[in-house]
């Protein structure tokens, strides 16, 4: 099991941001040591993995509102998921939400690539450049 500080220096995330994903629904409310709302929340590797995801969703542009609308009712079918009822709407309004975010990020991938591209040419000219001055003072 783990401690929110764990969790914090586990993804990356602060626990002040993981408290406030709790209350506005991003992520389940934790269990907590000895059951009661006043013990220290406790995660598991499934926890983890979940935290791992959303954040992962957060940190390559995905809206704070389109990853509530995906973890809307839950969000990965895991082990403490499988048996709970999946509306098929849910299903669908997930796809597009993913469908939308890969497309997104498809598109940044690729500008990131043009930049990229141009970065690595003007590296080699710099380069070309240099090892001409180089030659030039070797020359004198």
């Amino acid at each position: 099991m783990y401690s929110i500080s764990d969790i914090a220096r586990l993804t990356g995330i602060t626990a002040y941001t993981l408290r406030y994903y709790e209350r506005i629904g991003v992520l389940p409310k934790p269990r907590r040591q000895l059951g009661n709302s006043g013990g220290s929340r406790q995660y598991d590797d499934l926890d983890l993995r979940y935290i791992r995801f959303i954040y992962g969703l957060k940190q390559t542009g995905m809206t704070l509102e389109d990853i509530m609308s995906f973890t809307k009712d839950g969000c990965l079918l895991t082990e403490r998921e499988e048996d709970a009822p999946i509306i098929e709407d849910t299903l669908h309004s997930r796809i597009d939400i993913l469908n939308r975010h890969i497309a997104d990020l498809d598109q940044r991938m690729k500008q990131l690539e043009e930049v990229k591209a141009v970065a690595l040419e003007k590296r080699a000219f710099y380069s070309a450049m240099l090892e001409k001055l180089e030659k030039a003072d070797h020359i004198l």
